[in-house]
């Protein structure tokens, strides 16, 4: 099997019989799921959908796959000892494509490309790497061949970026920052068509933030924020105004992600002493205020790659 070629279970039918599939509580859960949730755990992927979890590709060493907007096509990230590149495939694994090629014989050239996320139009990924620099920065390149590969100055002091959000529009990218001395937060760097980049530091909260996803319509981005010992999961509005926390369940939680209609919200939880799948519905009062369910579990027993994230597409 060549580099970053996984053994894709829906080609494979002597194997189908193998697939995992959620049960008991966490299976009625997923009748509601709209769409299709892509994690990875242990090093393969998986895909969740109405029917329940089922094992997607077989590789070990991959992670951080994420759907492109129509579903047809996914991106993910394989992991090598020393480097990490990021490929391309349809849902099939029929048509795979590798657009970053790091891994060298000399130590100092191999780079660590990591976190891609399609743009709204599906034509870009934006993604992190030390290519460049010491810590990961921002770069983009086009998602069909990784051509136009180029570093986005952000404008900002930090000693490096991590999980990243595109906004519905296509105008501003929402991502991770480290800064020092403090925690983590959410800075927005918006990308304007004069090539100006406008950054600016979104949260501020005390244990810091990670994880954001712009809810479809644009209106709100979730994140991950932590308080003490535990992490929940929150809702800010883009102009950094109506701070919401909508989980309390007062253990970890990572990656949340919107559903398609909005209606959704997905996350990865610890709750059960390892993390799954677990998601809220998601409402607005008369204020315009948000409002959460109480949580439900969507996966059991899966132990899903927590800092992998999630994503949530459509179906094609």
């Amino acid at each position: 099997m060549r580099l970053g070629a996984p053994v894709w279970r829906w080609l494979c039918p002597a194997v189908a019989l193998l697939v995992a599939v959620v049960g008991g509580g966490a299976a009625d859960a997923t009748q509601h799921v709209p769409g299709r949730l892509l994690f990875a755990s242990d090093g393969d992927l998986w895909v969740l959908d109405s029917s329940g979890a089922h094992q997607l590709a077989i590789g070990g060493a991959l992670t951080q796959p994420t759907w492109a907007p129509d579903g047809s096509t996914l991106a993910y990230v394989y992991r090598g000892t020393n480097f990490a590149d990021i490929f391309v495939t349809d849902d099939q694994g029929q048509s795979l494509t590798r657009l970053t090629n790091s891994q060298s014989t000399i130590l100092d050239n191999n780079d660590w490309n990591l976190r891609p996320t399609f743009s709204p139009d599906g034509k870009l990924i934006a993604f992190v790497s030390d290519k460049t620099s010491t810590f990961p920065t921002l770069w983009l390149m086009n998602s069909a061949d990784g051509s136009g590969r180029h570093e986005l100055a952000t404008g900002l002091q930090e000693e490096g970026v991590d999980t990243l959000a595109w906004s519905p529009d296509g105008s501003q990218l929402a991502f991770t920052l480290f800064i020092e001395p403090g925690p983590t937060q959410i800075a927005l760097l918006a990308l304007g068509a004069t090539g100006r980049q406008v950054r600016r530091v979104l949260t501020d909260l005390p244990g810091g933030a990670l994880d954001p996803a712009w809810a479809p319509d644009g209106s709100w981005l979730a994140f991950a924020g932590r308080d003490g010992f535990a992490m929940d999961i929150y809702a800010v509005q883009p102009d950094g105004s109506s701070v919401t926390r909508l989980t309390r369940d007062g253990v970890l939680a990572r990656s949340p992600v919107w559903s398609p209609d909005g209606r959704q919200l997905a996350y990865l939880s610890s709750k059960s002493g390892y993390f799954e799948v677990w998601a809220i519905d998601i409402k607005t009062d008369e204020s315009g205020a948000l409002m959460a369910s109480s949580p439900r579990q969507l996966t059991q027993d899966l132990h899903v790659d927590a800092a992998s994230g999630l994503s949530w597409g459509r179906t094609p």
